[in-house]
């Protein structure tokens, strides 16, 4: 009877020559190839001592097997070779199979943090493990983060059985960057703060703005009033959902606003009478607007302005200083209503194209709300009614004579007027 020496392989290139009863440290839920040197004419066994701990999972008449560790535990591996001569040869080696790892990593703090601040990653019991490689590379028990990503580590124990741990998912906030803008900066006038604040990263949930003056206010867009001139701080300090915060501060002067003024002649306006002119008396002003009647504009300093209707007549000015601060004023002005109608007391309805037709002529009379017109011969009779103010009466029927006339107007303001006389005819 003879002995053979059994070789295990570990890997394809790493091969291990193993004497009888020598002791084997491998890991759990691996496979591993183990052989002893061919011969000719061999006939080979193989067998385990317990196959609770491994399972032969190639065939088992060769000289080369394949087994997969199934269970932590100490087990045989033999063999026997039965040689053309009929001699027979053993061997045997003793494994110990191992536990894998169970490597855990924890971070020191939050994981969720703010730009410029690192997160701590590190073993639970890193005296367990004699080697590290976390997923940057990295090969020391701690880690130190600065960047946003996925973390891990293979870890490996003195038997160099291997395994992974649990993955941490780390959140350096992006950029965040608190900004505003100003419209206005007048005394006694809306002065409008809109926050330009960004964030490239977490949500911006709280903003807290500080006006200088012992005001605050907490929202992202706000109108303050300021009640005295002068330079004032201004900050904004905003907050996200992960607690990153960031201010921003400048520096606001309060103006004072222009003053806004103008006269008008002449005072007594009229519809005969109907142009105004305007003067402006405004001060420390660098642009301006007139507004007529609600809807007519000029830019002219000292306009001047006709008005078509009688009424109440709305004078608005706007002015601006350097500043861009804004002042206004208004005035009404009263535009008198000048009824004119006149009736002429004879005509020649001779068709010679020369005062040949009757009628009342005045101003305005297209605005007239009602017209109506009569003449009367000597009895009483109504000879000639019209309620169209271009149409006039011909006598064409009607021999020389005086006639009487009554006109009843209801004019552009709503006023009833009523007005008799008499026309002679003259052929």
């Amino acid at each position: 009877m003879f002995r053979i020496a059994l070789i295990i392989l570990f890997s394809i290139v790493f091969i291990f020559r193993i004497n009888a009863q020598s002791i084997i440290d491998l890991c759990v839920g691996e496979t591993h190839n183990f052989s002893v040197p061919y011969t000719s004419g061999s006939i080979y066994t193989w067998k385990l001592s317990n196959t609770f701990y491994s399972t032969i999972i190639s065939d088992s008449d060769t000289e080369h097997i394949v087994i997969s560790l199934d269970s932590v535990g100490i087990f045989k591996l033999y063999v026997e070779e039965y040689n053309s001569s009929g001699c027979i040869g053993y061997d045997s080696v003793l494994i110990q199979v191992h536990e894998n790892p169970m490597p855990k990593i924890l971070a020191d703090g939050p994981i969720e943090v703010c730009k410029g601040t690192d997160v701590l990653l590190y073993l639970d019991e890193p005296d367990l493990y004699d080697s590290y490689l976390w997923t940057d590379g990295s090969s020391g028990s701690e880690l130190l983060i600065s960047s946003t990503g996925e973390y891990s580590v293979v870890v490996s124990n003195e038997f160099g059985c291997k395994n992974n741990s649990n993955t941490i998912s780390v959140n350096i906030d992006a950029d965040l960057n608190a900004d505003f803008s100003v419209e206005g900066f007048c005394l006694n006038r809306p002065t409008n703060f809109i926050s330009t604040s960004f964030s490239s990263g977490s949500s911006i949930i709280s903003y807290r703005w500080d006006f200088g003056d012992g005001a605050f206010a907490y929202t992202d867009s706000v109108l303050h009033l300021y009640n005295e001139l002068g330079e004032y701080e201004i900050s904004l300090l905003i907050e996200t959902d992960i607690g990153c915060k960031d201010l921003e501060s400048r520096y606001l002067t309060v103006f004072d606003n222009p003053e806004a003024d103008f006269t008008y002649s002449p005072f007594s306006v009229s519809t005969l009478n109907s142009e105004v002119n305007f003067i402006n008396h405004s001060m420390n002003i660098s642009s301006y607007v007139w507004v007529f009647d609600d809807s007519i504009y000029s830019f002219v300093e000292n306009p001047s302005y006709i008005y078509e209707d009688p009424g109440v007549h709305d004078v608005l000015l706007v002015v601006e200083d350097f500043n861009e601060c804004v002042d206004s004023i208004s005035k009404y002005i009263m535009v008198y209503y000048d009824f004119v109608l006149h009736v002429p007391n004879a005509f020649t309805p001779n068709n010679d194209g020369d005062n040949d037709a009757f009628s009342p002529q005045g101003l305005r009379m297209n605005k007239y709300q009602e017209y109506e017109l009569c003449i009367y011969n000597k009895w009483g009779d109504v000879i000639f009614k019209t309620q169209d103010i271009n149409d006039s009466w011909k006598a064409k029927d009607n021999p020389n004579g005086v006639y009487n006339w009554v006109v009843i107007i209801t004019d552009e303001l709503g006023a009833v007027r009523k007005m008799t006389g008499v026309v002679t005819v003259i052929k």
